[in-house]
């Protein structure tokens, strides 16, 4: 029960209270005063009567005594008038039976009314003639009871109630500084750091009001202490200072993580060399050699993004750059390099690079048979082959698997529609364990994948050309049909979670298509739904994740963040989005069960997460060995061929 409503209780309680005091001691004083009033008025017509008959009972006259007592008697509310003569010892009397008219029968019988008996001597002279009894009606004084009592409740209720209506206006008015304080509590209990500008009057209440501004603005330094830290490593680490990209050491990190995966198919390897570098710096220094470097990575990145959402890039050091594109064909990953080198190859005209030479690019088509090493290879006597075909020039080194998976940009399309049409697409689940109890299912994790001539390919493969092809939406429209239809089928206990498209949630039409589906939801239903996104897609969408959160949100679906880590920002968008979890990037997970300094970061990011009440979940875990690694840190869950590949889904 609210504060509120135990003060509102307490004021009704005691007001009750005073009321039932008040109205007993008012009951009883009115009850006091009838019996008192009638017993005056029984004794003072007794009294009176005596007077008027005392001549009549000396003569004898008893026909008018009667006569003047039935006078008294249908004058005045009497149950009973008597007059005893001594002579003739007879009584002459008038009663009638007591008609209580108006008055509740529950009243009478609770209500023990006194009715009080008058009498007077007749005397004539010194001569005692007889006596008179006069008895009070019981009826007058149960009437004047009830209305008095009537009105006095009637009375009281209303004062009871207005006393009630303002009490409740006046410590609702009282109350609001309160209840503003707690709006700020749950705001920072949610991780977001608001104060209030608006200080309450009374004394009490506006000391609480300024320790809670004191402590939302301290939590968020520590945040933002956290946040910076966890960036500032991230950089030390990872990020080359004169291009902004990543280095050597994040390209290692992620293409070890990227290698592990097994379900890989084809990826293309590219390496950028630029051309003069030595004899920019010698003749026109340092500055116009970083800003070759930066103009060649910003263009280089701008290809990137046009390409695919889950490609890695960084500067190796000197003149090269390399580019992993994940789930590439030979036709695309030619495309890549000739958009690329004819973008480069404008700095010339603008006078940033040394020459009309610019660049050379070899790039390399690999399948899941090429390990690490083998890659690097490849890709490196393309480049060697570029160089040596002269300047600006770029070799594409291709490979059977590559000739035989690569489908035309049409057939894709073609396919993709057809699988949206049908809904054909598979579907497969991997668990999310929890990292103390292993048979702990955190939730199960969707996989799509797409069937064409016997070969399969993946979502990561197929998605970037149905964003292309502006079909993202209608892919996750079809996985998420499919993923209801096998919670009614299966009646699964744990909960699915299923990635979205940047290109499909920034579409207006299809966060409120999915506001429309989970309305019609049920809860237990949407209780066993959770949707990510990747950090990528929320740094490029960050407005539209927003509204896709509020929407989720809306309707207490889990909501987390994929691959977080992987790009070089700052973390502020967690205060916005206030994902249930994070799922942290494998490259990550791999430097965690590392050395000392690698593992650092990993324990920076968990604090920081934790500090804002957000789930952290380790991805690429393939040992158990790295799983009792990660209980050093405060990671709730764990993913990856240790805890459970992935298992088809049967969806009838």
């Amino acid at each position: 029960m609210t504060l509120f409503r135990q003060l509102m209780l307490t004021i009704f309680i005691l007001l009750s209270f005073v009321l039932m005091v008040v109205m007993a001691i008012n009951f009883k004083t009115t009850k006091d005063y009838l019996v008192e009033q009638l017993r005056s008025t029984t004794q003072d017509t007794a009294t009176s009567l005596s007077m008027q008959v005392s001549d009549f009972m000396a003569l004898e006259d008893y026909a008018s005594v009667e006569s003047s007592l039935n006078a008294v008697f249908d004058s005045g509310y009497f149950s009973k008038v008597r007059v005893h003569v001594y002579d003739t010892d007879s009584d002459v009397e008038r009663s009638n039976q007591t008609v209580i008219q108006g008055v509740p029968a529950w009243f009478i019988n609770s209500i023990d009314f006194e009715v009080p008996t008058a009498k007077a001597v007749v005397s004539n002279g010194w001569n005692e003639l007889g006596q008179i009894y006069v008895t009070g009606s019981a009826g007058y004084g149960y009437f004047q009871l009830w209305n008095a009592t009537r009105g006095l409740l009637l009375s009281f209720l209303i004062i009871g109630l207005v006393t009630i209506a303002v009490g409740w206006v006046m410590i609702r008015w009282l109350f609001k500084p309160l209840a503003e304080v707690e709006k700020q509590a749950e705001a920072i209990q949610q991780r977001k750091f608001v104060r209030m500008e608006k200080l309450p009057k009374t004394r009490e209440l506006k000391s609480v009001v300024q320790s809670m501004n004191r402590m939302a603005e301290k939590l968020e330094k520590e945040f933002e202490a956290e946040a910076e830290t966890a960036q500032w490593l991230q950089a030390k680490a990872f990020k080359d200072p004169v291009s902004g990209l990543g280095n050597r050491n994040f390209f290692d990190s992620q293409i070890k993580a990227h290698f592990s995966d097994a379900d890989r198919v084809v990826d293309g390897l590219l390496l950028v060399s630029l051309a003069d570098l030595g004899r920019l710096n010698n003749e026109r220094g340092y500055e116009a050699t970083d800003l070759f470097i930066r103009s060649s990575a910003d263009i280089i990145q701008s290809q990137v993004s046009l390409s695919s959402a889950e490609a890695v890039l960084a500067r190796l050091g000197g003149a090269d750059f390399i580019v992993l594109l994940p789930n590439i064909d030979l036709d695309r990953l030619k495309h890549f390099v000739d958009e690329t080198i004819a973008a480069l190859h404008e700095l010339a005209s603008s006078r940033i690079s040394y020459s009309e030479s610019v660049a050379n690019i070899g790039a390399v088509l690999i399948d899941q048979a090429d390990d690490r090493s083998a890659a690097m290879a490849q890709v490196d006597a393309a480049l060697r082959a570029a160089k040596t075909a002269g300047s600006n020039q770029v070799r594409v080194f291709d490979s059977e698997a590559g000739d035989d998976l690569a489908i035309g940009r049409m057939a894709w399309r073609d396919m993709l529609e057809t699988a949206i049409e049908s809904s054909s697409f598979t579907l497969r689940k991997q668990k999310v364990s929890g990292l103390d109890d292993l048979d702990n299912v955190f939730h199960e994790e969707i996989y799509a994948s797409l069937e064409h001539e016997g070969k399969q390919y993946h979502a990561g493969y197929f998605i970037g050309l149905a964003e292309q092809f502006d079909l993202g939406d209608q892919v996750d429209q079809v996985i998420i049909k499919r993923v209801l239809a096998y919670l009614d089928q299966e009646k699964s206990s744990a909960q699915l979670a299923v990635n979205l498209s940047a290109s499909a949630y920034a579409k207006p039409s299809f966060v409120a298509w999915l506001d429309v589906l989970l309305e019609g939801l049920s809860q237990d239903i949407k209780s066993k739904l959770a949707f990510e996104i990747s950090e990528q897609s929320v740094l490029s969408t960050e407005d539209h994740s927003f509204l896709l959160v509020q929407t989720l949100k809306r309707h207490k679906v889990t909501f987390g963040i994929d691959n977080v880590g992987k790009q070089f920002s700052a973390f502020q968008y967690l205060q916005t989005l206030m994902p249930d979890y994070v799922k942290v990037d494998p490259s990550y997970t791999k430097m965690a069960v590392g050395e000392d300094a690698e593992s650092f970061f990993m324990h920076t990011l968990c604090k920081m997460f934790g500090s804002l009440n957000i789930q952290v979940i380790a991805t690429g875990v393939e040992t158990t060995s790295q799983i009792d690694e990660l209980k050093r840190f405060d990671i709730v869950s764990v993913q990856g061929y240790a805890i459970g590949r992935p298992q088809e889904m049967v969806i009838q």
